[in-house]
């Protein structure tokens, strides 16, 4: 099996809130993702972690790295890796399965 079809466990923290109410600053979600999969594969995933008020207030962020570079659908979790051949525990040691969702304008898109 490619390194890139095997699982990686991703962490996505909540970076900031428009409402405390219904998502908290740092709240982080789990997820088990294959490597090579899409960004809009991630998010869909996300997004079975809430209902109601909570799905249409997530729906309003965007997810971006740990430096703060904005992801898009079409991009891959592997596009964020600095070495794809990397093992899943080298990626985790520098950090590069945390990822943010962050509302409003936080720099270039």
């Amino acid at each position: 099996m490619d390194i890139n079809e095997t699982e990686i466990l991703i962490k996505i923290k909540i970076g900031n809130t428009q409402n405390s109410k219904i998502l908290n600053e740092g709240d982080t979600y789990y997820l088990n993702m294959p490597r090579n999969s899409f960004i809009c594969e991630v998010i869909d995933e996300l997004y079975k972690s809430f209902s109601g008020e909570g799905l249409l207030e997530i729906k309003k962020y965007r997810l971006y790295t740990k430096n703060i570079l904005r992801l898009y659908n079409t991009n891959m979790l592997i596009d964020t890796f600095t070495d794809i051949d990397d093992i899943n525990q080298e990626i985790c040691k520098k950090g590069e399965n945390v990822f943010y969702m962050l509302v409003g304008s936080v720099g270039p898109v």
